[in-house]
């Protein structure tokens, strides 16, 4: 069996796997359902107002293809990529330092605030990526 899923559906299912959704694109209708990764931890299991989407999805769980969002240390390789990629050595070279200081992840965004062009196509190169 061959699934053709839409560009613009894969796009949609990428930001909601980066935003730290989990999702689930119906086979049948094409319909994506997501709710928060941490969902019942934040709620709780009684009062969680996305509990019908979950029970739904766990009813059919055979009718649905999970997407699940990168682990932290495929994150980490993304970014490394993306640093192995840049043309101008210098700010390679201050990518490369940035991202072996503690919480390399927050400190890669702030670098990237200096560079707006590398920003847009760190975003760019993300989304393919997912």
């Amino acid at each position: 069996m061959s699934l053709q899923i839409a560009d613009e559906m894969i796009k949609e299912i990428a930001e909601q796997l980066d935003c730290g959704m989990k999702c689930f694109y119906h086979i049948k209708t094409g319909a994506l359902e997501t709710y928060p990764d941490n969902s019942n931890e934040f709620y709780g299991s009684d009062d969680n107002p996305l509990q019908d989407v979950m029970d739904k999805i766990d009813e059919h769980y055979n009718e649905y293809i999970r997407f699940e969002g990168m682990e932290s240390y495929e994150s980490f390789i993304q970014m490394e990529n993306f640093i192995n990629e840049i043309t101008d050595k210098e700010t390679q070279h201050r990518f490369e330092e940035i991202i072996l200081r503690r919480k390399p992840f927050q400190q890669f965004k702030n670098l990237l605030r200096d560079y707006s062009e590398l920003r847009t196509q760190w975003f760019a190169y993300k989304e393919q990526r997912y």
